[in-house]
């Protein structure tokens, strides 16, 4: 019975981790314009904000290393490649100060 236990706790936090993943990265995706602000129906980009969300997400990486499962890391891993990629793409397209 312990055993079971144990197994729907993991696949919960499981869950969690990638649920607290995803919200962030929403959040960044929202700062780099790949959606509409939720009150204004328009994208408001914010690279500092995005750039900030991003590194947040790597430094969770990389404090966590080791103690993810394999689905955890190859979440965490895409969501970073994408958001990273996203993050490069929209500074080389933003307009020089």
């Amino acid at each position: 019975m312990a055993e079971i236990q144990r197994s729907s706790l993991a696949g919960e936090m499981t869950q969690r981790f990638i649920e607290f993943v995803m919200m962030q990265s929403q959040q960044a995706a929202l700062f780099l314009g790949r959606m509409p602000h939720p009150h204004t129906g328009k994208t408001e980009p914010n690279l500092e904000v995005a750039r900030m969300l991003i590194e947040q997400l790597e430094m969770l990486r990389e404090k966590t290393r080791g103690n993810l499962n394999h689905e955890e890391t190859e979440i965490l891993a895409s969501i970073l490649a994408d958001l990273q990629l996203t993050y490069a793409q929209a500074r080389a397209a933003a307009p020089t100060a």
